[in-house]
């Protein structure tokens, strides 16, 4: 499916260990589609420059990000990357500022564990790793078995496999948030 993200402007938040795959293949579609892309870094390793997505334009230090200059968040996932940035306060006050604001954030796999430190699922249907599942019902999130969840403002993904329907979920929930139609979309 096609999207037009022209104007939209997503901020990448990573630490270091963040899955690469997650990282890029999200980034050449979110790219392709015409979303202007910054990588917002809480120490990561070195962000990859590769054929297979496009360089992000700029990278910032999470300490100086501030939510007010974008229109979306996304969290690549993995482990090592989610443990840092849940005990980062400036990346969960990041996140925390999107989900406030009830901007669109997408997350894969274990990056539910940083919307969970920051706050940011309780009511929500979430798509994660299993191992999660307890951390996101305790934070009166609703895990669900499924590849993708989208509910309100926030799609996630269980697993990298997923990739093709989360990007789709969440350039649907980005251009309805740029359009302004505040539907409450859910996989139920």
């Amino acid at each position: 499916m096609s999207h037009d993200l022209t104007s939209l402007k997503i901020a990448t938040l990573v630490a270091a260990g963040f899955e690469q795959d997650h990282f890029l293949d999200a980034q050449k579609f979110f790219h392709q589609a015409g979303a202007t892309i910054t990588t917002v870094s809480a120490g990561a390793d070195k962000v990859p420059e590769t054929g297979k997505a496009v360089k992000p334009l700029a990278t910032i230090a999470v300490d100086s990000a501030d939510e007010t200059g974008f229109d979306a968040l996304f969290l690549p996932g993995g482990k090592a990357s989610a443990d840092n940035l849940s005990r980062n306060p400036a990346a969960i006050e990041f996140v925390r500022s999107f989900s406030a604001a009830s901007k669109p954030i997408g997350a894969i796999a274990d990056a539910a564990k940083v919307l969970v430190a920051a706050d940011g699922i309780a009511g929500l249907r979430v798509a994660a790793d299993p191992a999660l599942r307890g951390a996101i019902e305790n934070a009166g999130g609703v895990w669900i078995e499924k590849p993708v969840a989208y509910d309100r403002y926030l799609v996630t993904a269980a697993h990298i496999q997923a990739i093709e329907p989360f990007c789709d979920a969440f350039a649907k929930i980005c251009t309805e948030h740029k359009g302004g139609s505040g539907s409450s979309l859910h996989t139920d």
